[in-house]
């Protein structure tokens, strides 16, 4: 009967000592599978930052960047042409002479005309970025105060015009550009900048002193 029992006994600590190695073996399975499922993309993932973020205007990050990309494109599709202009214009021989730079400006801006040939606005500032650009420019605004909008808004001088692919007026004073306000906007290249006329944005080919393009009413009314 001893014998029976220690038999019986011992049968149970093995069968006890199975069931241990079991559960730990199926635990090790289950976490196993739940990292394959993560790592394979099987189970529910957060959302992106860039995708659930939304900015200031309730638009989607990405869709800004995109914006901002797409505007970066249109750069470069303008300075290829001003370069092309560039390499059909003399270079300047005295850099000290004003003639001789005024002339070469005059040349550079007539090349650029004729390789541009019937651009149109829009062209860089595209429907694409409008928008955003529009943003940027009523938020700065918002922020500042009364005077300080009107001494950024001057009236265009009687009979002044700015349109695209045409000399930037020399009625038109080429006043400082608000820096904080500059900070915000995309970069541009060193011979391109921005300009504030009336309440139009401008972009201006600063070598050329030619209006590469116009983004009208951008500017909020003071």
């Amino acid at each position: 009967m001893t014998i029976l029992r220690s038999a019986l006994l011992v049968l149970l600590a093995i069968f006890a000592v199975a069931c241990n190695q079991g559960s730990a073996e199926s635990k090790a399975a289950v976490d196993t599978a739940d990292a394959t499922r993560a790592t394979n993309g099987s189970a529910p993932a957060p959302l992106p930052a860039t995708t659930a973020s939304v900015a200031t205007d309730g638009q989607p990050v990405n869709a800004m960047g995109a914006a901002i990309l797409a505007f970066h494109k249109h750069l470069e599709a303008y300075m290829k042409v001003h370069n092309e202009a560039e390499g059909k214009v003399p270079s300047l021989k005295r850099t000290d002479d004003p003639v001789e730079i005024s002339g070469r400006e005059k040349a550079l801006a007539e090349m650029i005309m004729t390789l541009r040939a019937g651009a149109e606005e829009g062209v860089v500032f595209a429907p694409d970025v409008q928008k955003h650009f529009q943003t940027i420019i009523q938020e700065d605004f918002a922020k500042r105060s009364h005077s300080d909008r009107v001494a950024l808004v001057h009236e265009l001088p009687k009979g002044a015009k700015v349109s695209v692919n045409t000399v930037y007026p020399t009625t038109i004073p080429l006043l400082t550009f608000p820096a904080a306000l500059l900070q915000k906007l995309p970069d541009l290249p060193p011979e391109l900048e921005y300009r504030i006329v009336g309440r139009h944005l401008i972009l201006r080919d600063v070598k050329a002193n030619l209006i590469v393009d116009v983004l009208r009413d951008a500017i909020p009314t003071t």
